[in-house]
């Protein structure tokens, strides 16, 4: 019998501060190769960037404009610039510029002007969202533009079509910043606190040789961490808002190890120095936003996913702006993700309407509130009626994501559905489509609202859908196929019995296809 080998241990760095570990730079590097592709199957992202959580925002952001022209008129000479933060696939910016509008159209708001930054720090992204035609109606009026922004990086912000770099004399107004899933993946320091001692959590990495490639770890997930810790006695940061939070930390905690999320810190007092220090951010991601909830922790867990994620710190976050005159709204404790507000240079109280908004679509029915409900229905649907499954539509805003995971359920339980209900469902089809956002190796919703039609006998609706869809799901037997038998239901012959041929070429052992193509000649020849 051969010995079992095992694989050899390769050390890839020792003791290093987290915030300057090489795994920050290997996250750097996968986002920048897969480009439009990381968010396909691989880093999670529908939670923060679905119909629900963008009409939140939008609620949010036409409250806190409205507040701030009451109390400073001249700011409707001037554009609102709201910048996403890591945009990567662009499905989020796409909802929330969506939303606003209508928002504000619904309301008869014309005199208020916003412009849209979508930023992240590959090109590839930005030339996806360039190319994108659901985008393309906000681009070319302007309300859209695009940056190259390395949150790690205090470089020059510009502004792609513009041509400008954002700067104080630019931004006249606060800037909103969204940040959705990023503070959670750009630097951490991490620290243990144990007995009034405060220590640095140093960290060493290693892997097996078969996962290496040119010095470098191939897979991020197959990567093992060890840690050592270093006494703190001084002053770690050298700037009092930051070092109040450690010592506060130190006295309030017994046995724990926590983060600190210095890159997306780092970030923000980049962006309080080009908006006259007028920042109103909104941010969702996973993590702690109570100091009781940081006690009694082990040492920082790293979730691989494609790429790899950490828990934020948002209490810290909120102490850094309260530290530097500015305010928080975190909201309440739930599992998995949550939502929080931060403003420098005013206080959220000061605006009513903002106010209510936060308390409302932060606190009340938050995102993390709506995940919670849908992830049920989701989980499951199939011992749903119509009518549950139509309510949860509505709940989600019509959301194409959703409704792809439950056509199939819909369209079975179509024959038995009452009439209200089916025509609820049909009237609001138009909605769905219109939050089409197309990636790339994903269903079309498009060519669903065709099967739904055509399961209630519209073919009209049905073949209009389909003919929409062609231009996503391609050279497709099935599209072809439902095509010609609407046609062939609108007596449409001739164009039925060439989708038929055409779909019987995609396929050429379906039988009904070819019984299909022989009935439609005759019936034609009849005609003639």
């Amino acid at each position: 019998m051969k010995p079992e080998t095992t694989d050899r241990k390769v050390t890839i760095e020792q003791h290093k501060r987290f915030s300057q570990s090489a795994l920050w730079r290997l996250q750097r590097e996968y986002f920048d190769k897969e480009g439009i592709n990381a968010w396909v199957n691989q880093v999670p992202f529908y939670i923060t960037s679905n119909p629900y959580i963008a009409a939140c925002y939008a609620k949010i952001v036409l409250a806190f404009m409205k507040d701030w022209v009451k109390l400073h008129p001249e700011a409707k000479e001037h554009p609102f610039y709201i910048m996403e933060l890591g945009t990567g696939s662009g499905r989020f910016s796409f909802y929330f510029i969506k939303t606003l509008l209508e928002l504000m159209h619904d309301l008869g708001i014309k005199d208020l002007k916003f412009c849209y930054i979508m930023s992240d720090f590959t090109k590839h992204n930005i030339q996806y969202w360039e190319a994108h035609p659901a985008l393309k109606p906000y681009i070319d009026q302007g309300l859209i533009d695009f940056a190259l922004y390395d949150m790690e990086a205090e470089r020059p912000l510009h502004l792609i079509r513009k041509n400008v770099n954002l700067s104080p004399e630019l931004l006249m107004n606060p800037l909103t910043v969204f940040a959705n899933y990023i503070f959670d993946t750009i630097s951490h320091d991490a620290f243990t606190v144990l007995e009034n001692k405060l220590y640095e959590l140093l960290f060493s990495l290693h892997t097996d040789e078969t996962n290496m490639d040119r010095n470098r770890p191939i897979q991020m997930d197959k990567i093992g961490v060890d840690y050592n810790i270093h006494e703190i006695k001084s002053a770690y940061y050298g700037e009092p808002e930051l070092d109040a939070i450690l010592d506060l930390y130190k006295k309030e905690l017994h046995a724990t190890s926590f983060l600190i999320p210095i890159g997306s810190i780092r970030a923000i007092k980049f962006l309080k120095k080009l908006c006259h220090d007028k920042l109103f951010v909104i941010s969702t991601d996973k993590g702690y936003g109570a100091l009781e909830h940081l006690d009694n922790l082990g040492h920082p867990s790293i979730s691989f996913h494609g790429s790899f994620s950490m828990m934020v710190n948002f209490h810290a976050i909120s102490e850094y702006f309260k530290n530097s005159g500015g305010d928080a709204f975190l909201q309440t404790p739930r599992r998995g993700i949550r939502t929080s507000v931060f403003s420098s240079g005013f206080k959220i109280n000061e605006l009513p309407e903002t106010r209510v908004a936060v308390s409302d679509w932060v606190e009340k029915m938050s995102p993390s509130d709506y995940f919670t409900l849908h992830s049920r229905v989701r989980d499951h649907f199939t011992d749903y009626d119509l009518d549950t499954l139509a309510s949860h539509m509505e709940f989600a805003c019509w959301d194409p994501h959703i409704y792809l995971k439950i056509s199939a359920k819909i369209t079975s339980l179509l024959p038995e559905g009452d009439v209200e209900t089916v025509t609820f469902i049909a009237k609001n089809m138009p909605r769905l489509a219109a939050n089409y956002y197309h990636m790339p190796k994903t269903e079309c919703i498009l060519f669903e609202i065709g099967v739904f039609f055509h399961a209630i006998k519209k073919y009209e609706q049905a073949l209009e859908y389909y003919r929409q869809a062609q231009q996503y799901v391609g050279e497709q037997f099935g599209l072809f196929y439902n095509m010609a038998l609407c046609e062939h239901h609108l007596e449409k012959h001739q164009d039925a019995l060439e989708h038929f041929k055409h779909a019987f070429t995609l396929d050429p052992s379906s039988k009904e296809t070819e019984e299909w193509i022989t009935f439609t000649e005759k019936a034609l020849a009849e005609i003639k």
